[in-house]
């Protein structure tokens, strides 16, 4: 495995999809790096992940995938979001009109938000889906939901 220093940011930080830093702390968080929050294991990382598409569904009423990364990564913030949404798409097998519910019963649903949450990673840390390990992924969402 590559040297930490070489891991992209993300990765770095155990927060594989770059949640920036707020007012509080997420469960596992241990600070930041002025930006983006550094999280104890990638776990924590994805579990925080998996709490801020809920609030996107139930809060925003934000369900498809396009919907989501336009939330995510904004153009207004500097993001190539048409591509972000693309590389997605690509990665996890899913339209842009496909709808994600993150606190789903329906194991379709639970499987699509965990196949979106990787895709992001990668594009989050250019890297491909082989480099994310679902298991962490997996243990994230059981966080997220107490599953």
């Amino acid at each position: 495995m590559a040297k930490k220093r070489h891991l992209p940011r993300g990765l770095r930080n155990r927060n594989p999809l770059n949640i920036r830093k707020g007012d509080q702390l997420w469960k596992g968080q241990t600070g930041n790096d002025g930006t983006f929050c550094i999280f104890l294991e990638n776990k924590w990382g994805y579990r925080a992940a998996f709490r801020i598409l809920n609030t996107y569904n139930t809060k925003y009423h934000i369900y498809s995938v396009r919907e989501i990364i336009s939330r995510w990564a904004p153009e207004k913030d500097g993001n190539n979001t048409r591509g972000y949404i693309q590389c997605v798409c690509e990665i996890a097998c899913l339209k842009e009109t496909d709808i994600i519910v993150a606190d789903s019963q329906d194991v379709v649903q639970q499987e699509n938000v965990k196949f979106l949450v990787q895709a992001m990673a990668c594009v989050e840390n250019g890297c491909s889906e082989n480099q994310i390990d679902m298991r962490e992924i997996d243990e994230g969402y059981n966080l997220a939901f107490a599953r």
